[in-house]
């Protein structure tokens, strides 16, 4: 069983051959004597989670000897407590039951009496011999959870007298999790390490579509990694990018713009879309799953009249929650420009006569420098207020063209307001220089300008 179980979780998780056979050996077999606890951890995505997840489903199929525990969802002791006791018991709250617990425990003492009698008492001690796991993820919480809480857990097996091994999974190491007045038993350390280039080729390799060609795909995943493994560390996001690029890669081959043993053409095509994820990296504008139903679509081999959109359009388009007419979205942006940039600059920035333009950026003076020596960012001193004059001054001066006579600026600047894209700052009975500031923030506003294909960036004073 163990040796079946081992060669199955080693092709299910590459890399991790050697964490496998530590756990398993920790383990033994269901009525072996557990060490008190077993401390796993890395650095994040290097499979600690999962890896014991999966061991722990195939080691216990129904369940009953192990409890999964994550201290994200049991934010307190009692949630903890009570979790594991349904797990042990083999309770599911449920309308027949009014979705109660197995049992209430309010404190450390209630979760220890409660093991006792269902684990010692009941059943005549039929259970008392058999091994029994809590696992917890995200143990790290357990600090703030009181300064005697994790030095029991790590002795419910004394406490109890039961066969119990508490299993922390963290992304700490053991010095800065170690309790301070001491008392707690020095867990079994696992240590999850990186990933190395290989190993995360082989993972990645598992997401190949059914009906791409392998050395295809991992040509293009060695692309991703060589561009993006200095910045992006982590398995999960490399993982994605790989989701969000390869439709839109394979895209020309489909459109027979390209052949497949032309990788440098392709490469260069999805070049632009590189730079994109890249922005994008951490914010996850749009999930996987509607990533790769997007693309599906985008890249259909049977239709390509279909392909409306672009990833990196599709992104803005996901994202783009203020779905604003065409002219108030540059109103949005200039109300953004004109909180954010100095008064004085304005001819600098939006004077359509070069000459004019030309003679200021000659005379202009050094920027304001702060206590400490550096320019002082209007984006972490927040937005100014300024004249309605002033923001359709900068308007009028962005916009492309002239605005279509039919359109009614001032309505939109008033739905701006009932919209709380704008606020009022000057009095309510004050009809001539009414005063505004801006309440969008910068990726909206970033997000906005894409949509009309504006540079706000090369506005901004701050990033001038």
């Amino acid at each position: 069983m163990s040796a079946e179980l081992a060669s199955h979780l080693v092709s299910e998780f590459p890399g991790r051959n050697e964490e496998i056979d530590q756990l398993l050996a920790l383990l033994g077999q269901p009525d072996d004597p557990t060490p008190p606890g077993i401390f796993v951890y890395g650095p994040a995505a290097t499979g600690k989670s999962s890896v014991v997840r999966e061991l722990f489903e195939l080691y216990n199929p129904d369940g009953q000897q192990y409890a999964l525990v994550n201290c994200i969802e049991c934010f307190t002791p009692r949630l903890l407590f009570e979790r594991t006791l349904n797990s042990w018991a083999g309770h599911k709250p449920s309308p027949s039951n009014r979705y109660a617990n197995y049992a209430r425990c309010e404190n450390l003492v209630d979760f220890v009496n409660c093991i006792h009698d269902l684990l010692v008492v009941a059943d005549g001690g039929r259970r008392a011999n058999e091994s029994h796991y809590m696992v917890i993820d995200q143990a790290e919480r357990l600090r703030d959870r009181g300064p005697m809480l994790l030095t029991s857990l790590l002795r419910l097996s004394e406490l109890t007298g039961a066969n119990i091994s508490v299993v922390l999974i963290s992304n700490v190491i053991w010095d800065k999790f170690r309790p301070r007045h001491g008392g707690a038993p020095e867990p079994f350390a696992i240590c999850f390490p990186s990933y190395t280039k290989q190993q995360i080729l082989d993972i990645v390799a598992k997401d190949c579509p059914a009906d791409e060609p392998m050395p295809f795909f991992m040509t293009f995943v060695d692309a991703i990694y060589e561009v993006f493994h200095r910045n992006c560390v982590d398995l999960n996001e490399l993982r994605h990018l790989v989701a969000m690029l390869y439709p839109k890669f394979v895209q020309p081959v489909f459109e027979k713009q390209a052949t497949r043993s032309e990788f440098p053409r392709l490469f260069k095509l999805c070049q632009p879309y590189f730079s994109a994820a890249s922005e994008r990296l951490y914010l996850r504008e749009i999930s996987t799953s509607e990533w790769q139903k997007n693309s599906a679509i985008a890249s259909a081999k049977n239709n390509p009249d279909d392909i409306t959109h672009s990833i990196y359009q599709m992104a803005e388009g996901s994202t783009d929650s203020l779905d604003l007419p065409y002219y108030t979205k540059f109103l949005v942006i200039a109300s953004y420009l004109a909180s954010y940039n100095p008064s004085r600059l304005d001819a600098q920035y939006f004077s359509r006569g070069s000459g004019q333009t030309g003679k200021r950026r000659r005379g202009r003076k050094p920027a304001a420098e702060n206590s400490l020596g550096g320019k002082d960012r209007q984006q972490l001193l927040g937005p100014k207020s300024f004249a309605i004059e002033r923001m359709l001054a900068i308007f009028y001066s962005i916009i492309s063209e002239p605005a279509d006579s039919s359109v009614d600026v001032q309505i939109q600047i008033a739905s701006l307001v009932t919209l709380r894209l704008l606020s009022k700052t000057s009095s309510g009975d004050k009809l001539d220089g009414i005063k505004c500031k801006c309440n969008v923030s910068l990726e909206s506003v970033r997000s906005i300008s894409r949509s009309v294909k504006f540079d706000v960036d090369r506005f901004l004073y701050d990033f001038a």
